[in-house]
């Protein structure tokens, strides 16, 4: 191969825009690395070719079809793409990826993280909420879904990925909070969703404004446990009951 063929099919190629904040801020939006770099063969394809071939996905990346399936799918579930269906020249329906909500992501989240309370941030029906770990020492999106995985020993389903994800969207639980409460989990050998959000819930009703709040609260329930404990009589086991005396009792 000639080094002027090569360079013919070098320049043929392209090249493939990326937004700098994403290329910067990924892991703040909760793009995990995989996703990330999925989303770049993506948008590549999407723009140089405009169908999806999983197969050619699977062989450039070294991945497997259904890990790249997977990971399309908790893009989607995560509110960074959209599918989309068109008519091909044949006529027939073919699906494609819209990253537009990721942009749409971007917009919404170029700000601050406000450390409000969860009363606060009910009033406000959750205007602020925005993150910036390097700012408020806030964990990611991405953060916690992989703490979440890691604790799971398994990755997260779709249903599962939805339900966090309305964690930050809907209910506006605070980041490290979530965080808190998972450590709560573990602690209690309670692994799941429905309790994580039980423990969230309440902290919320409680009006909790920090972690100092959590800390108090656990501090308590300790103290609370270890003087019950020390309340109990102790009773002597180390009897022989053959030879007990009862008039002596």
């Amino acid at each position: 191969m000639s080094d002027n063929s090569f360079q013919a099919r070098f320049l043929a190629m392209g090249d493939v825009s990326v937004s700098a904040y994403i290329l910067t801020h990924y892991h703040q939006l909760g793009m995990s690395n995989d996703e990330f770099l999925l989303y770049l063969q993506l948008k590549n394809q999407i723009e140089h070719n405009h169908d999806i071939n999983t197969g050619q996905l699977a062989k450039q990346l070294g991945w497997s079809t259904e890990k790249i399936n997977q990971l399309i799918e908790q893009m989607h579930t995560k509110g960074f793409a959209d599918y989309v269906s068109q008519h091909d020249e044949q006529g027939r329906v073919a699906t494609s990826i819209d990253f537009s909500p990721l942009l749409t992501k971007v917009m919404q989240t170029s700000g601050n993280y406000t450390a409000t309370t969860a009363g606060e941030r009910v009033a406000s029906e959750g205007a602020v909420v925005a993150e910036t770990a390097e700012n408020n020492d806030q964990p990611t999106r991405s953060d916690i879904f992989n703490m979440i995985e890691q604790e799971f020993g398994r990755p997260l389903s779709s249903m599962e990925l939805s339900t966090v994800k309305d964690w930050f969207d809907i209910d506006h639980f605070r980041p490290d909070f979530i965080k808190a409460a998972l450590q709560e989990a573990v602690m209690n050998q309670a692994l799941s969703l429905r309790y994580i959000e039980t423990i969230l819930v309440s902290w919320q009703k409680k009006n909790y404004h920090s972690l100092n709040d959590v800390y108090d609260e656990r501090k308590n329930r300790q103290q609370y446990k270890q003087a019950n404990t020390d309340a109990t009589p102790q009773v002597n086991t180390d009897i022989d009951i053959m030879n007990l005396d009862l008039n002596n009792l």
